[in-house]
């Protein structure tokens, strides 16, 4: 059992007890979702990191593997092993990678200065950056 495996493991007898004991044979369940698991954030990492840059130094490559690396295991995470009790649904006796083959389920915040919530946060920081600070000794 890998890593994954055993961290969805510890999370289910933990967060989702009555998921957990209705798996006959915890064993192979769990080595098999983190297999899944690890598949998954492996090609999302490599579709965020992209091709290697021209002129890339060591330190800058690492720095952007880690970071995709990271990335798809914030994506992927949730989905197949941090599964959150509030939202969880009926138990899966097989693991699927169902949910991420068809691509990400998230979406990405972009920030449009007409949303009304990006305009209501500009109008904060005007009335922050209009009121005069004196300054404290």
């Amino acid at each position: 059992m890998n890593r994954y495996g055993a961290q969805a493991q510890k999370h289910w007898q933990t967060y989702l007890p009555q998921r957990y004991a209705t798996i006959e044979d915890p064993n192979s369940f769990f080595s098999t979702l983190g297999e899944q698991a690890a598949t998954a954030i492996e090609q999302r990492a490599r579709e965020l990191a992209g091709p290697d840059l021209p002129d890339e130094g060591y330190l800058g490559k690492l720095g952007r593997l880690n970071a995709a690396q990271r990335t798809a295991e914030e994506e992927i995470l949730p989905e197949l092993i941090l599964i959150d009790p509030a939202t969880d649904g009926p138990p899966d006796e097989t693991p699927s990678t169902s949910t991420t083959s068809a691509g990400p389920t998230w979406t990405p915040l972009v920030e449009d200065p007409n949303d009304p919530w990006w305009q209501r946060v500009a109008e904060e920081e005007d009335d922050q950056n209009d009121d005069p600070v004196t300054p404290t000794r």
